[in-house]
């Protein structure tokens, strides 16, 4: 017979180690014997979505409840917050909109400054950025990063922080964007932030400075996120992304076996955790080493599944038309690319 408060206590050593497998299965044995509280769901969901189980929103829904019922308004709209902006991400806008929509109404029913506040101006922040707009973006996520270093809040002010940065490089403002992504940084690699938030910022700060062509700094916070990942064995959440990126740098030095290789498994310890947009970029990267070693018919598929996962497959299919010498298409392609990106990094 299981006793839920032992292994209640397990799961949350396991968690504080970041062990998630262990965490993940001693919270839910603790949760079939005894319904968990509202604080050990949020564990149980974390710890869910770090083994790439990001379907699995439960626990958050049912912190949520077990707030709500406890009076906790706050508490609920933060996770009701969280669980908005885990669907929207994943494509589930109606549900995404509706969930965020009970966040804001809970804050608004409170009356008073709270650090929910700011969480709920990132999603605003995201549809200015989706708009084309990042001078607003920026000021936006100024805004948030002002309330959470008000209400000492890390895991806030990091994200803000780091999405003001990016929205800054895109304006062209390189210099300023990049002392804030090395800000929201420090953040991480002193231990600040909760597990989820670390892996966002550390994806974000890398994909801006890949964005300002700043090749050393994505090296440098690329190589930390790979000691991040290896000290956490068993976590599936983030770790596609940064065999990406480490994809990247291996065919920017001229390891380009290596690249194929780490950009092959990236793809699939992404679909593992049902990444798609990972998946895409993952084949994105193989089709530009395939291209570099001359591999044509591979490169061209490579692409071509990127493009239907998502990915934008420029500029890399442009200069495979361009190597084989069909120098219109591969104008064609580039111009179309070039008039659909407003933003002057990518342009």
């Amino acid at each position: 017979m299981v006793d839920a408060a032992d292994e209640l206590e397990r799961g949350r050593e396991f968690y504080v180690r970041r062990e998630w497998v262990d965490a993940y299965e001693s919270l839910s044995r603790a949760d079939q014997a005894s319904p968990l509280g509202a604080e050990d769901l949020e564990l149980l969901a974390t710890s869910a979505y770090m083994l790439g189980r990001d379907d699995d929103m439960s626990g958050m829904e049912r912190a949520y409840r077990v707030y709500l019922d406890a009076g906790e308004a706050l508490h609920a709209a933060r996770c009701a917050f969280w669980v908005g902006m885990h669907l929207s991400i994943r494509g589930e806008m109606g549900r995404g909109t509706g969930w965020l929509g009970r966040a804001q109404r809970l804050v608004e029913r409170e009356g008073r400054e709270c650090v929910e506040q700011g969480y709920l101006k990132l999603p605003l922040m995201f549809q200015q950025e989706a708009a084309g707009d990042y001078e607003a973006a920026a000021a936006i996520a100024a805004e948030a990063a002002e309330i959470g270093e008000r209400f000492r809040d890390a895991d806030l002010f990091a994200l803000a922080v780091q999405a003001q940065g990016i929205f800054l490089i895109k304006q062209g403002r390189v210099v300023e964007g990049l002392g804030m992504l090395d800000e929201a940084m420090v953040a991480v690699t002193e231990g600040e932030l909760s597990p989820i938030i670390s892996g966002l910022v550390y994806c974000g700060v890398i994909v801006g400075c890949q964005d300002a062509y700043e090749l050393r700094r994505a090296q440098e916070w690329t190589a930390a996120l790979t000691r991040w990942c290896k000290e956490q064995p068993d976590m599936v959440a983030f770790t596609g992304t940064c065999m990406v990126h480490r994809a990247e740098i291996m065919q920017l030095h001229g390891a380009w076996l290596d690249a194929i290789e780490e950009a092959r498994r990236a793809g699939e310890r992404s679909a593992q955790a049902m990444n798609r947009t990972a998946v895409a970029s993952a084949r994105y990267r193989q089709g530009e080493v395939h291209r570099l070693r001359g591999e044509f018919a591979a490169a061209e598929a490579a692409y071509q599944d990127a493009s239907r996962g998502g990915w934008e497959p420029q500029p890399g299919l442009a200069l495979l038309r361009l190597a084989q010498a069909d120098t219109a298409a591969a104008g064609a392609a580039i111009r179309r690319a070039v008039s659909e990106t407003s933003e002057p990094s990518k342009r």
